[in-house]
């Protein structure tokens, strides 16, 4: 929203102050801004403070839905509200292991929304999947070994709670080509392998089988 200085009104910071915008300030600059006749009229001030506090309001009841429907933020009913604009139901088509409940909390929830609307805007290349997984799983590692039979093979690394592997192994995660099959391993880095000693592939000793 544009500061009203930034229209030509207000030069020498009328209509805006040290610490913001003049949408930010409260009922109190308004009625300061009264010439001093009129500053202690005190129906004149309570007009005008019925008057702006409606104002007020809608800009608070604004900047509260802004928060609320933010995808990083948002909770409960509000991030129910972006699950179904995504496409995605808090609760997912698969019962998962040790008895966790099939209806998501907030945080996996809002994981899963995430990781549907990479799935809309992902053209199909292995590279977006790297791009797409670092977004999700900054901590985590994944390497794409494409076995050329219509399969790949899919080795993550990182701290998964139950339910976490579970999605990623029914697909609520990673995107996947139509007809190619993903197999999934959960390793640990560095894995074992020839002629190569780095962070993802190391000789005996350090490297891991799986």
């Amino acid at each position: 929203m544009p500061l009203y200085s930034e229209s030509g009104y207000g030069y020498g910071k009328y209509g805006i102050a040290d610490n913001g915008p003049i949408y930010a300030l409260p009922i109190v600059y308004y009625l300061n801004l009264l010439t001093s006749e009129y500053r202690m009229a005190p129906n004149l001030n309570k007009n005008l403070s019925s008057s702006l506090q409606l104002f007020e309001d809608v800009m608070t009841c604004n900047m509260e839905m802004t928060e609320a429907f933010d995808l990083d933020y948002s909770t409960g009913v509000q991030l129910d509200i972006l699950g179904s604009i995504a496409g995605v139901s808090r609760t997912v088509s698969f019962q998962p292991s040790g008895g966790v409940s099939p209806i998501l909390d907030d945080t996996t929830y809002r994981l899963v929304i995430k990781a549907t609307i990479a799935n809309n805007q992902w053209q199909g290349t292995q590279d977006e999947l790297y791009i797409i997984w670092e977004k999700l799983f900054s901590s985590g590692t994944i390497v794409i070994l494409d076995n050329q039979n219509m399969t790949c093979t899919i080795t993550l690394t990182g701290v998964f709670s139950s339910i976490i592997k579970d999605l990623i192994v029914n697909g609520y995660i990673i995107p996947r080509p139509e007809a190619v099959e993903y197999i999934f391993v959960f390793g640990t880095l560095p894995f074992f392998g020839y002629d190569e000693n780095n962070a993802f592939i190391a000789g005996y000793d350090t490297g891991h089988w799986s």
